[in-house]
Formats: C-alpha cells, structure tokens, sequence
C-alpha cells in the first residue's frame, strides 16, 4: 500500500538534521563594487575606473541613522538621500551603474570646460574634477542647496584639491549660467535633470565637437540624450536609454531649453522645516525606478519585482533599521530576476543582518547552487525566523528531490501546504505530485496533481501530469 497522501503537520521535518549557516553575504566594500562593474562591461574607461575607486559616494550622502553598523551601503543598488527633503527634484545620489553610464557618455578628456546643471550633491562634481576638468562650474537651481553644496565642499577640503587638480571651481544660479563663459563655448555640458525638449540655450553655448548629455522628456520617460556640436550651428543628437529622473523645474527649464533673456527666477521653494535624515532615507527608495537607467522593459520589471514580495520583519517597518531591510530585500530580489546572484545574495544577507526576515533569509538561500550546503542552511535559518514561511519547506523538499531523496522531500512539501498564510500552495502541491511520481505513487501523485491544478490552473504541465496519470490508473 502506498504512503496515506493527506497533508501531515510537518512534524516529520527534522530541522536540526539541516546544515548551519557558515557563509554569510554581505555588501562588499565600494571599491570591489566597483571592480564588478568593470568586469561586466559597464565601465570600459579606465581613468573613470581609478577616479571611482577613490571618490565614494558616500561621504556626499546624508549620514545613515544607523551609527552601529557597518554595511557598505555605497556599494549597494539602492540610491541614497544627499539632500534632507527628497521630494525636491534631484535629492537623490544615483547608483554606481548610472553614475559611470553618464560619465562615459560625456566622453570628457583633460583640461575640459565643463558645466553641471542640477549636481546632486558634490559626488559627480568631485568625480568631473577627478578626470581631469580645467574649469567646472555647478549651476544648483535652490538657493539653499547651493549654500549647502559650498559648504560641504569646504568641509571635505575638496577646494584643496581643486587647487592640487588645478580646477576653476564656479558656483551659479540658473539666472547666472551663462555669465563670463569660456570664449570658444564650453566643451562639456551635464544636465541630472530632465528637460521637456532640446536644451536650445545650452546648444548655443556649446564649443565646436562639444558634448551636452542630457535625459529629454518623452512619452515613455526621460530619455538620455547625447548631443554633439558638428560646426556651423549644426547638431546630431543620439537617444540612448531611459533615465527615469525627476523634471528640472519649470522656470529654469525655460531658461535651459530656449533663446529667452536669461532673467532672475523667482524659485519657489517648500514650506516648512526641512524633513528628518530618518525621513530622507526612509523614503529614498519609494519609486523603484526613480533614477535607474535603461531600457523600458527593464525598468518595467523592476516595477514589477519590487511589489513582487516584501520582507516581514519583527519591527513595525517604520524606523530606518526596517526600511532599509525591506529596501535591500527588494533590491536583492530585483538582482536575482536578472541573474546577478553574487550582489543579489549581499542584498538578502546584509537585509536579514539589519532586521531579520524568512524572506531575506530564503532567497538568499536561492542564491546558492543546489547541492551547496549553504542553500539549504539558509532555508533552516529561514523556518528559525518563522516556522510558518512556507517557502523555504517548499525550497528544502525541492533542494532533497533534485539531490534523489524523494522520502524525505514529501515531509517538507506537506509541510509548505500546511504552513499558514502561505500563498504558493500550488507549488507545494506539484512538488508532492512529482515527489510521489518518483516513487511509483501513481495514486497520490493524482490526487497531488489535481490539488495543484486547481490552484494553478493555467499551467499547462500539469494538464499534461494528469493526462498522464489518469490514463494509468484506466
């Protein structure tokens, strides 16, 4: 007689039987982030490639509320708060993936003009000064964060090494922008934020061969522009990818994009005190896409997979420790949908480290191969989290099945279909129909498969399952 095919309680599951932790993941170090990027691909100038590994960003972000801890989150994904109130368009340090995408786009060479419109914080600013640029000069559109933007700039002694690097540091209003420019034009022109047409005025003060780079509104998003200056008042722009930022304010845009007289702008500016550095981090990443540089299908998964899962933590998910975690669970999850399973795994690992959760735990467990121990370790630490996360019971009866221990993987998918609140049951239910199959329990593999179809009914293998299966039993 088979094996009775009713659901047990799990108790069968001999947790301690399953290994202990032994590799734990977390961010790595800024430079090493940078080193990753290089062997992909996505940084093939070598002088960026030594200017990042020494300019981090972040020592241009808003101190982390978290003084205890020492994570490397400016390796990590996620964009970090420069400036306190982070609804204000450009508050926000892009990721390192952008970052060098932008740069290399200006294609900018030793002893440039270069003028930043819109800077966030001093981070590119340091980096153009870095390469090489001979004279800079920062156009910040707020008042305030210009005050800001020296101040901090002092305060790191970068006007030093303006000094060492022989660079024109200028700092500019929008009304002033243009004042006393280079004879010949300026060789280089970054705009961070998004303009509703070509930058007309900002063309006109381009140098023969200059570059402006440039995200232009379209319908699908702002799109990266290049756009080069040919000689004779002629131009050739390329669009390049979708970088989704925030909109340069109406005013300036204006100034920015027409032949209009430039004229002081009355910007409006919030009222109020300004927001927490708790606030600005809390609420840093809310809009997933918010600064991320692609292609729209890309930027659409991301959409998706962000409101794919959330991490439940033992916190109320208010204070930074817990948002943080749910902001590097999901960044992690995004990773792991496009294949990046080393960075996925230090996102999951370093979300449990601030604030534990069986979901951290068990995607990072998904990271490992299936016949590393580690994979099935981290599934344990996942139940020890919370025994009722079914996932990870459904992981480990799938991590016994592939390595031929079908007996035992019956414990744990029975486990999965009993585990409370667990919304992939149907899962839970094919893994016993396939369990079962393997056993010859042709009975309770039906019985299995036809549980699982009527939770999924729109797989088309299962269909095929228990054609088969019931032309068995005829």
């Amino acid at each position: 007689m088979e094996r009775d095919w009713s659901v047990q309680d799990g108790s069968d599951c001999d947790l301690t039987a399953l290994p202990l932790v032994r590799t734990w993941p977390g961010l790595a170090p800024y430079a090493e982030a940078v080193e990753r990027l290089v062997l992909m691909g996505a940084i093939e100038d070598e002088d960026l490639r030594d200017v990042l590994m020494r300019t981090p960003r972040g020592i241009h972000a808003l101190p982390l509320p978290l003084l205890d801890e020492s994570m490397n989150i400016e390796s990590s994904a996620l964009r970090m708060p420069w400036w306190q109130d982070i609804d204000s368009p450009n508050s926000l340090l892009p990721g390192v993936y952008e970052t060098a995408q932008v740069l290399q786009m200006l294609e900018l060479e030793k002893g440039d003009s270069v003028m930043i419109v819109a800077p966030r914080g001093n981070w590119w600013t340091e980096i153009l000064m870095q390469l090489g640029a001979r004279r800079l000069r920062i156009v910040e559109i707020d008042e305030r964060k210009r005050v800001e933007l020296q101040q901090r700039w002092e305060e790191l002694r970068l006007d030093i090494v303006a000094e060492a690097c022989n660079c024109q540091i200028e700092w500019a209003s929008i009304s002033d922008a243009y004042e006393d420019s280079p004879e010949g034009g300026w060789d280089k022109i970054l705009v961070t934020g998004g303009l509703p047409r070509a930058p007309i005025g900002l063309l006109m003060r381009l140098s023969k061969n200059g570059i402006v780079v440039a995200p232009i509104g379209e319908n699908s998003g702002t799109v990266l522009q290049t756009i080069s200056h040919q000689g004779g008042g002629e131009f050739q722009a390329q669009w390049l990818a979708i970088w989704n930022v925030d909109m340069v304010q109406d005013e300036a845009a204006q100034t920015l994009c027409d032949l209009s007289p430039y004229v002081d702008l009355d910007v409006k500016q919030s009222d109020g005190d300004f927001s927490s550095i708790n606030t600005a981090w809390i609420h840093a990443n809310d809009e997933p896409t918010r600064d991320r540089l692609g292609p729209a299908a890309l930027l659409d998964m991301i959409e998706e997979v962000w409101s794919e899962v959330e991490a439940t933590t033992d916190g109320y998910g208010t204070d930074v420790r817990d948002i943080l975690a749910q902001d590097l669970f999901k960044m992690g999850n995004v990773l792991q949908r496009l294949g990046i399973l080393r960075v996925a795994a230090e996102h999951h690992g370093t979300s449990y480290m601030l604030s534990p959760s069986p979901e951290a735990a068990c995607y990072l467990g998904m990271t490992f191969a299936a016949d590393e121990e580690d994979g099935l370790a981290w599934q344990r630490k996942a139940i020890e989290t919370n025994p009722e996360y079914g996932g990870s019971w459904n992981e480990i009866g799938e991590a016994l099945l592939q390595r031929g221990n079908p007996h035992r993987a019956i414990e744990w998918f029975r486990g999965a279909i009993n585990s409370v609140n667990y919304c992939e049951r149907g899962a839970a239910w094919a893994n016993l129909a396939r369990a079962h199959l393997e056993l010859g329990q042709n009975t309770s593999a039906l019985f299995a498969a036809q549980e699982a179809a009527s939770l999924m009914p729109e797989e088309s293998e299962l269909d095929e399952l228990l054609e088969d299966l019931t032309e068995g039993l005829v």
